[in-house]
């Protein structure tokens, strides 16, 4: 008898587009590139929404602060949550929510309403971004080809930063300002109906076998980060010691003692202690806060520098960072190249002293200072002394993470990037204010802001200290296309050394992503408290 064949029908188009691993890098990055944009593209429009909305001019900083402050809070928990129930589920449930708010946001005339939209704007941003990292280093195979991925996906950040200003300022003197939440709100709905057919299925397993959820760590986590930031952030302009601002900060420490109390105890945390043993990442940790913390300095007083020294409009000094954006995309791609060749120490040692002098070169600037002789130099030194650090920092940061861990160590790693800022801001605030009256207008300004710039400069050599005392002079693996051999480490980093350079290796082609988003995060929040200033 003849046997008959079986023939298997194709699949309908729809149901192939997850196959296609070139469509969910474009899905990926495009939730990267619309985070971003968000930021920048809000700050433009300020004026006309201070004068729509009804906000206070002292009151107009919560439309993008509360966005920083809850996407602080929720990187650990996003990351966590993606660990527990699934990359694939935290996404798509991460840009929906944030696409929601968008639109409450667009028809918000309300100052508390907008301000809690931003609010939850951010908390979708904060489960979105550790679960779009976890799904490409899942998807891309070790190699040339992930590496390539995730620098298209780095990249747009970046190219996000630049598209912001950009949209910001065309919308808002054109169709309207609230045109910017609808638009996000409909490209950030079609990602996540998209990301249902493109994203493979088993993205929604975890490997982790207790997914009891640490509801008290959850909240002290949250509560006091948000405190904490907040002190940090409202502490220059309503005072370091007022009521309004130690009573949070006051809380916000005995909320971080309850957390570390309960995640040492319980069997199941939201942070499990055991990452910290790596010293990797205790370091890159470290390194991360400080060049937050000195970058944001540098951005927050570039800023005022170039608006009220050099009297730049706000949409010209935002055009003026482009060249930083593009700079950094650039540096992304070489920087894949190099770090195969040379020690991820001895790159973060040569970043710092790029930024150090970049720190050094905008003490100069003076009231007739063109663009191309002090701020166009100063911001080349910027990202080439940005680029290696932040790199190097992630790839040695999550190179001990066990598979279960990866999504904590992320979260944890970007939220010691986010108290970095503040803290930055701050110092450079208290010393620019002792310098200058407050009466002080244009020129008058510069010997704070020259002080400010200096100590920023100080915040990164005590950064190179640092790097030189706490980074391992070892390597996690051999960075090169054809090695799986780990490195051996001057700490207990214990067994599993095959599965340990795999996992490393992943998370070197992480970096590039958050190189590109913080790049282009922190060159908008930089201009916050300058159109304040301005409008006030």
């Amino acid at each position: 008898m003849d046997s008959i064949a079986t023939v298997t029908p194709p699949l309908p188009w729809y149901r192939r587009l997850n196959q296609n691993k070139g469509l969910l890098l474009a899905l990926v990055s495009m939730a990267q590139m619309l985070d971003v944009i968000n930021v920048g593209s809000v700050i433009i429009i300020l004026p006309d929404i201070l004068r729509e909305v009804g906000y206070k001019v002292d009151e107009l900083q919560w439309v993008t602060s509360a966005y920083a402050l809850a996407y602080g809070a929720f990187l650990l928990i996003g990351g966590r949550f993606g660990d527990l129930f699934g990359h694939r589920r935290i996404y798509i449930l991460g840009v929906t929510w944030f696409s929601i708010w968008a639109v409450v946001n667009g028809f918000a005339k309300d100052p508390i309403l907008l301000s809690v939209g931003r609010a939850f704007q951010g908390m979708g941003a904060g489960f979105t971004v550790p679960s779009a990292l976890a799904i490409l280093t899942t998807s891309y195979p070790v190699g040339p080809e992930r590496t390539n991925a995730l620098a298209i996906f780095g990249g747009t950040g970046a190219i996000g930063s630049i598209i912001g200003v950009l949209l910001g300022g065309i919308l808002g003197s054109t169709i309207g300002w609230r045109w910017i939440f609808y638009i996000t709100a409909i490209v950030g709905f079609a990602i996540a109906i998209l990301g249902v057919i493109i994203i493979p299925s088993h993205l929604n397993h975890s490997k982790v076998k207790d997914r009891r959820i640490d509801y008290v760590g959850v909240v002290s986590f949250t509560l006091g980060v948000v405190a904490i930031i907040y002190y940090l952030s409202e502490g220059a302009s309503a005072g370091w010691k007022a009521a309004s601002t130690l009573a949070p900060l006051i809380v916000g420490l005995v909320l971080l003692v309850v957390f570390v109390v309960v995640e040492l105890k319980i069997d199941y945390p939201i942070m499990p202690f055991h990452i910290w043993r790596s010293r990797r990442l205790v370091a890159s940790c470290v390194t991360i806060i400080m060049v937050s913390a000195a970058f944001n300095g540098m951005l927050f007083f570039a800023t005022l520098t170039m608006e009220n020294v050099l009297g730049y409009t706000a949409l010209h000094t935002s055009l003026a960072y482009i060249v930083h954006g593009v700079g950094a995309i650039v540096a992304i791609v070489a920087l894949t190249k190099a770090i195969v060749f040379v020690r991820t120490k001895i790159l973060i040692i040569v970043g710092w002293l790029f930024l150090i002098a970049c720190y050094i070169v905008w003490a100069q600037i003076k009231a007739d200072s063109s663009y191309w002789k002090i701020p166009f130099p100063a911001l080349i030194l910027s990202f080439l002394g940005l680029a290696p650090i932040w790199l190097c920092c992630q790839v040695n940061s999550v190179a001990d993470a066990n598979d279960e861990d990866q999504g904590v160590v992320g979260g944890v790693y970007n939220v010691c990037q986010q108290i970095g800022a503040p803290i930055g801001i701050a110092i450079s605030n208290i010393i620019a204010n002792t310098r200058n009256s407050p009466t002080a207008v244009g020129v008058e300004l510069l010997p704070g802001y020259h002080s400010a710039f200096y100590t920023v400069a100080i915040i990164g050599g005590i950064g190179l200290v640092l790097t030189i005392i706490l980074a391992s002079n070892t390597d996690p693996v051999k960075l090169s296309e054809d090695s799986t051999t780990t490195k051996t480490d001057d700490m207990d980093i214990d067994t599993e050394i095959g599965s340990r350079s795999t996992e490393a290796l992943d998370e070197t082609d992480k970096t590039e992503t958050v190189l590109g988003s913080e790049i282009g995060k922190t060159e908008a929040f930089s201009a916050i408290s300058t159109d304040e200033k301005t409008l006030a």
